[in-house]
């Protein structure tokens, strides 16, 4: 199955890599929160902030 980077933007900055057959259903499964934890970078980690207000702002396919 292929991967994708879905990133995404609020007051932080988030990249997450998650697998998916298309870039729709990778986005949808970082917002139900179905990725590995170890497989995401938030500058919001350790805060105890919400990421309200979340925006995608990209979606790449991982061609390796």
């Amino acid at each position: 199955m292929p991967k994708y980077k879905v990133y995404t933007e609020w007051t932080g900055y988030s990249v997450v890599t998650v697998e998916a057959p298309n870039a729709q259903l990778a986005e949808a499964k970082v917002y139900r929160g179905e990725y590995d934890p170890d497989d995401a970078l938030h500058t919001g980690s350790g805060l105890d902030y919400g990421y309200d207000h979340e925006d995608t702002i990209e979606i790449k396919e991982i061609t390796e």
